[in-house]
Parts: C-alpha cells; sequence; structure tokens
C-alpha cells in the first residue's frame, strides 16, 4: 500500500530571513499545530503512485519497504540544523482520543542513533504497538476486540545536526480504495479518505498531486479530488513518476506536454521526477538522484533540459520558494487567527470561573452564587422588576406579585366562603358590610406557578396533610337563626336569659370551622410559589448541574422542608388561638356594629308603629322653614314602645348580633395576622425565612467535607479547564513567536 505525503519544506539558504521566518513556523507547529492551519504542502496521490519514493528524496530518509509497515498514521518529521545532532521520537495524541489514551501514548519515546530502513522499521514496530494498531503478530485484545488499523495520532520524529536542511514534512496514509481481508475494512478506507481530505481542504495548504507517468493525467481521480478542495486550481502541483515505466512514445509525449506546460490548467504547473523502485534497494539515495539526472537526459525527456521541472532537485527548490511565499503571505492573518482564537480561550476560561482546588476557592465560589441568589430574591421581594432580564421572560419568577395575588384571593375567599351558615339579614346600612373583593387576574398567564395539584414538586408533598385542606359539608343544614335557637336551648341554665361567653365560643368555632381547610389551602399555595421561585433562582444563579444537586440535596432542602414546617405549624397556632380560645377583643369597632345592628332593630319595631308623613324643621322663632319625609309617632306610642317578644327569642336574636359582629372583626384580623406572620416574617421577611436560607453566612458555616463535597470541581470539569489551561499558554506562546517577541 502506498501512501500519501504531506510537508512542509524549509530551508535556511540563502537568505537569512528565511531561516528565521521557517524557525517560526517549526515552532508554531510544536506550539498549535493541530488546532490551527498552518501553512504546509499536501501530497496526494493513488496507492503505488511513487509518493514514498518522493518522500524518500525530499528527507534523504529511506523508509522501510515492508507492506505491514506502510503509513498507518500521520508521521511528522522534522530537520533542522543545530550544533548537536540528535534524533529524538515520540507520538502526539489525537485531541479527541480519551483521556487515558492521550496520556498512554504519551509516555511513548524512543532516541535513535541513525535514520536507516531498518532503524525506521523497528521504530514502526513500536509505534505500532504503542498506538494499538493491529498486526501480524497482535489483531486482538484479550476481550476479544478487534484493534484498529489505522490511528490518528501522529509519530513524531525531530532529527537534528549540523548538516542537516530545514524543513518538516508530514507522511500521512495513501488513499486505497479496495479492502484486505483481514488487514483492512471499508471503515479503513474511508478514515484514510477524509484525514486526506482534511489535510487538502484549508486554504494555506498547497496540493502536490502525485501521478505516474504512464497514465493520462487527466484521467485520475486525484486530480478530480485536488478540483473539490481548490476550484481555481491555484494551489495545486501535480508531480509525475515512474516515467521509465513510460513506454510507449504517445505516453512519454503526453507527460512531457503537461510538464512543459501545453496541456497544464494548473497555476503551479507540473514537474517529473524519478526516484528508487522497489528494485533499487541496493541503491543510496545518492546514487539515485544520479541515476535520474542520466534518464533525464537521454532519449526524448532531453527535451525537459532547461526547464527546471524535471529531478527531485527542482522540484525541492520550487516546494521551498512557494512555501516561502506562501508563509510570508499568510502570516498577518495566522497572527490574528491567533489573537482570536486566544480571546475565545480566555473567555471560556473565564466563564468557568475560579478553581475550586482548596476550600478558600470553593467557599468563595459558594459565596459568589448565594450573593446573585439573594440579589434575584430581594429584587423579587421588592418588585424590582427591571433590575434582572429574567423578571421580563418570567413572569412566574416576580415573586411578590404573585404573593399578592394568592393573598388577595385568600381574603376574598374568607369573606364569600369563611362562613359555616350565612348571617341573617341585618338592620345596618349596607355600607357597613359591603366587601372590596379581588377579582384574580387570567390563568392564562404565561409561565404560571405551579399548584399543589400539579405535583410539580413532589418534595413538598410530606409537608401537608390532605385532610387539613377538606372542606367541610355545610349543604342541607337549617339557617344561622334555627341553630342558635337549637344552642340556646341546649345550652341555657338558671340566669336571666344573657348570652355568655361560653355560648358565644361554641358559636364561634362552628361558624368559622372553614377557616381551617381555607388557610391552610392558601397557605401550600404560597409555599409553592415560594418554593418554585427558589427552586428557579437556584438554576439561573448557579450554572453547574452537580454543583447545584449536591447544594439542593445536601443542605438547602432539608433546610427548607424545615422552614416550611414552621410556616404551616404557624398558620395552625394562629387557627387554634383565634378559634379555640375566649373569643375577645378590644376593638370598639366590635361595640359599633354590635350597637349598630341593635339600633336596627330598634329602628325596625319604630317603622311599624309610626305613621308617614312629612316633617318640618322650625328655625329660632318656631317658623317651620323645611319639610322632610319621616315617622310621626305620638307621645303615648313613644312611651308604650315594646318588641313584644319572648325572652327566649330576645336572646336568640341578641346572640346573632353579638356572633356576626364579633365573626366580621375576627375574620379580618385573622386574615391580616396569616398574612403578616405566617406569609410576610415566616415565608418572606423574617429571621430563617427559605428564602435567606441560601445565604454567605450558610456557606461561611460549612465545614471542610461540605464544601469539598458541594463545590469541589468534578474531573471532567478539572479536565476543560486544565485542557484550556494548557491551549491558552500554547496560544500565548504562539502569539509572541508569530509578534518576535519569543
Amino acid at each position: 500500500m502506498g501512501s500519501t505525503t504531506e510537508w512542509t519544506v524549509l530551508e535556511d539558504q540563502p537568505n537569512p530571513g528565511n531561516h528565521t521566518i521557517l524557525t517560526k513556523v517549526d515552532k508554531l507547529r510544536e506550539l498549535i499545530g493541530t488546532k490551527v492551519a498552518l501553512p504546509q504542502l499536501v501530497v496526494v496521490g493513488d496507492q503505488s503512485s511513487g509518493k514514498s519514493s518522493v518522500l524518500e528524496g525530499l528527507t534523504g530518509f529511506g523508509f522501510p519497504r515492508d507492506a505491514e509497515l506502510c503509513t498507518r498514521y500521520a508521521t511528522q518529521i522534522t530537520c533542522r540544523r543545530e550544533n548537536v545532532e540528535s534524533i529524538d521520537v515520540s507520538i502526539i495524541p489525537h485531541a479527541d482520543s480519551p483521556t487515558y489514551e492521550q496520556e498512554r501514548v504519551k509516555k511513548f519515546h524512543r532516541t535513535l542513533k541513525e535514520m536507516t530502513p531498518e532503524s525506521l522499521a523497528d521504530l514502526f514496530k513500536e509505534a505500532n504497538e504503542a498506538m494499538g494498531i493491529r498486526s501480524s503478530t497482535k489483531s486482538t485484545l484479550s476481550d476479544g476486540s478487534i484493534l484498529p488499523a489505522f490511528s490518528e495520532h501522529i509519530l513524531k520524529i525531530e532529527k537534528l545536526g549540523p548538516n542537516e536542511e530545514h524543513f518538516t514534512v508530514i507522511d500521512v496514509p495513501g488513499i486505497f480504495r479496495k479492502e484486505t481481508e483481514g488487514v483492512t475494512t471499508e471503515d479503513d478506507i474511508a478514515l484514510v479518505m477524509n484525514m486526506v481530505k482534511n489535510y487538502m481542504k484549508d486554504t494555506r495548504t498547497i496540493i502536490l498531486a502525485i501521478m505516474p507517468s504512464n497514465v493520462d493525467p487527466a484521467t485520475q481521480e486525484i486530480l478530480k479530488l485536488a478540483k473539490k478542495a481548490d476550484p481555481s486550481m491555484t494551489r495545486t502541483m501535480a508531480v509525475l513518476t515512474k516515467p521509465d515505466l513510460a513506454i510507449e512514445r504517445t505516453t512519454q509525449n503526453i507527460a512531457i506536454d503537461h510538464v512543459l506546460g501545453k496541456r497544464s490548467d494548473l497555476s503551479l504547473g507540473y514537474y517529473i521526477v524519478k526516484n528508487r523502485g522497489p528494485d533499487d534497494s541496493d541503491m543510496t539515495l545518492e546514487q539515485g538522484q544520479a541515476d535520474e539526472k542520466r534518464f533525464f537526459s537521454q532519449g526524448p525527456w532531453a527535451a525537459l533540459r532547461g526547464t527546471g521541472k524535471a529531478g527531485i532537485t527542482a522540484l525541492r527548490e520550487r516546494v521551498r520558494e512557494l512555501l516561502i511565499d506562501l508563509i510570508k503571505k499568510e502570516f498577518p492573518k495566522l497572527k490574528a487567527e491567533v489573537a482570536r482564537e486566544l480571546t475565545r480561550l480566555r473567555a471560556l476560561l473565564s466563564d468557568m470561573g475560579q478553581s475550586r482546588s482548596n476550600q478558600h476557592s470553593q467557599r468563595e465560589y459558594l459565596n459568589r452564587i448565594s450573593e446573585a441568589f439573594q440579589a434575584l430574591a430581594r429584587d423579587a421581594l421588592d418588585a424590582y422588576y427591571t433590575g434582572n432580564t429574567i423578571f421580563e421572560e418570567r413572569h412566574d419568577l416576580r415573586l411578590i406579585t404573585r404573593i399578592v395575588e394568592a393573598i388577595e384571593n385568600y381574603s376574598d375567599d374568607m369573606a364569600t366562603n369563611g362562613h359555616t351558615r350565612p348571617f341573617a339579614s341585618n338592620f345596618t346600612s349596607d355600607e357597613d358590610d359591603t366587601e372590596t373583593l379581588f377579582t384574580p387576574t387570567s390563568k392564562n398567564r404565561s409561565n404560571k406557578v405551579p399548584e399543589p395539584e400539579d405535583g410539580t414538586y413532589p418534595e413538598l408533598e410530606e409537608i401537608f396533610d390532605t385532610l387539613d385542606t377538606v372542606m367541610p359539608d355545610t349543604s342541607g343544614q337549617e339557617d344561622i337563626m334555627d341553630y342558635i335557637s337549637g344552642v340556646y336551648r341546649d345550652s341555657r341554665g338558671l340566669d336571666l336569659g344573657i348570652a355568655g361567653g361560653p355560648l358565644t365560643s361554641t358559636m364561634f368555632k362552628e361558624q368559622s370551622k372553614k377557616w381551617k381547610p381555607i388557610t391552610l389551602d392558601y397557605m401550600s399555595r404560597v409555599i409553592w410559589a415560594v418554593h418554585h421561585f427558589i427552586v428557579q433562582a437556584l438554576e439561573a444563579t448557579c450554572p453547574d448541574e452537580r454543583v447545584r444537586e449536591e447544594l439542593w440535596s445536601g443542605y438547602l432542602l432539608e433546610e427548607l422542608q424545615k422552614s416550611y414546617r414552621g410556616a404551616m405549624d404557624k398558620a395552625k397556632e394562629l387557627l387554634s388561638i383565634e378559634r379555640e380560645g375566649i373569643p375577645l377583643t378590644l376593638n370598639h369597632y366590635f361595640n359599633d356594629n354590635l350597637q349598630k345592628a341593635q339600633s336596627g332593630r330598634l329602628v325596625s319595631h319604630i317603622e311599624k308603629l309610626g305613621t308617614e308623613g312629612d316633617m318640618g324643621t322650625p328655625d329660632a322663632n318656631g317658623t317651620i322653614i323645611k319639610s322632610e319625609p319621616g315617622i310621626h309617632l305620638t307621645w303615648a306610642q313613644l312611651k308604650n314602645l315594646s318588641f313584644n317578644m319572648a325572652n327566649s327569642q330576645y336572646v336568640q336574636e341578641y346572640m346573632h348580633d353579638l356572633l356576626k359582629s364579633y365573626y366580621k372583626l375576627s375574620r379580618k384580623r385573622f386574615v391580616d395576622v396569616v398574612c403578616q406572620q405566617a406569609i410576610n416574617h415566616h415565608l418572606l421577611r423574617g429571621e430563617g425565612n427559605p428564602l435567606q436560607i441560601f445565604s454567605t453566612r450558610m456557606v461561611l458555616n460549612l465545614n471542610e467535607d461540605q464544601l469539598d463535597m458541594i463545590a469541589a470541581e468534578d474531573a471532567p470539569v478539572k479536565v476543560r479547564r486544565a485542557k484550556l489551561g494548557h491551549d491558552i499558554e500554547q496560544f500565548e506562546q504562539a502569539l509572541k513567536v508569530l509578534k518576535g517577541t519569543d
């Protein structure tokens, strides 16, 4: 199997300036050669097209002829003039290979005394084994898996010495189109073809298309591949090989015409070389070049004399010129590209935040997250929705607005449905009992806050007892006056018939028995809204999923559940105080309402006794100056005014007015206290409320083990951070090389 060869050929003569610029390319190749396309030349061709011989002529290395040792991976050969002679060999791991494999192949290192076919054969065998490539002696692993035939790692050979010419060559596997049973597969064919195409496609690459002279170049598929990579054909050069096999005169003339430019459509033209063949294994490279020179001086090939396009020496010189020109042209663009990539890498590393390898950095990392969380919570509580763009997109996170909606719905529900039995029509004005009820907004709002029945947060279900929110069935029961009559009959004693405190307590507890399910239901909805905000705010401020999960399950959730239980317990305590205790109030509105109810009953009886008519209003002299509609009573009627009712009926009506006056005042007071203490204090603003759990104080109280568990970076993050740090270092050094400051 042949090989496709990609190289950069460099020379330090005759212009000293070329030595400097070529040395820079060598340094760049070491630093960023696998990450940024550098000016280079790629040699492509079909199997047995003579690529290995061209490579030998350009590098001076004699490659082994063993078919098993054909190129199975890219081989980067660098020659550079130095005072000390050395040949060092290592493996550059492929960037996308697993970390463990990269570490394994990096350990491969060899030192050679000389570059001979024999020493290279031994080297390739060892490299194949290091890269885990299939061989005749080993094709499977212990687990039965088949070893690959090719690798995307790069074998690096660096040869230094005082007589070396300055160049770099990368030899990659050659294109083949037919699989060999037990050796190669269809997947191998595709892998090699893609590898070669990747080398050809970059605009900083000169394509050197290798073709045998005994075949018409116009029919070669390699030129079609080059045309796809280089549509204008301005960076493609063709090299004809094996002219000694072109026996027919017509074939010879076709090859000569292409070299002379008579049939060429390539800007860089055609070159022709004759190198050692398989039967010339005993011929040295120097002898091979002398033989080549004699060959082109005879027969029809002598027509190429003076063109500068025949022979390996002419090709080598032209390649050097092209690459030096390309390097000079591309250096400004390369500098800008390296600078952009360096900026991008630094931004990626900055987005990861500071390394969290110790207790101090871990605590600082969590502090930054907690501060961002608290800032979001403050804005949400203060309705400062312009403080963060998240509130524009997520109305469900406008926390205080959602809480106010829930509170107003709660107040409305208590006013409308809180009583067990409707009170009888009273005798006060309608204005006294008018409730300003809240009209809820549309439930079709986007980003609706989850509710208990949605089951969004199962971790909250253990906090609530569903039996607490079951409404008692009050259908089919007697009206309130019948209820009061029954209570009175079952509770009266030997007294003067005046309703006492215990009786009022009994009636009030019965009349307010819906308070518990209504209150606890709304408490659960408020808790759901607070919990939803905390979950979403934590996700927004802590993008690292692993840290967020450790923080949540390891500390926050347990503390949040404790805080929610405290709020629910407070609501239950307030219910017990209000409903189980003795009715008590110092609020003057209680007496005002009671007196108004009693006065209303009196006015009602007066209306029944009196006569309607116009009443005049006398002035200071007794003169009637105004007439108003009203009720007329005689002194006799007034002196004999009586309700004419039984003592029990009077007491029952008084009990109704007393209960209604106290219930109305107690309900409003209770709703306010629940909102102020259970919701506002325990859930929103008081000490230890759930919104304050994830705070700087919490972070400061974490011990070293907790910090490490929550905030330490996991292995993939550490690897990514290390890789970014290494890449940044390499690109920084590369930028110095390009600027000439290194």
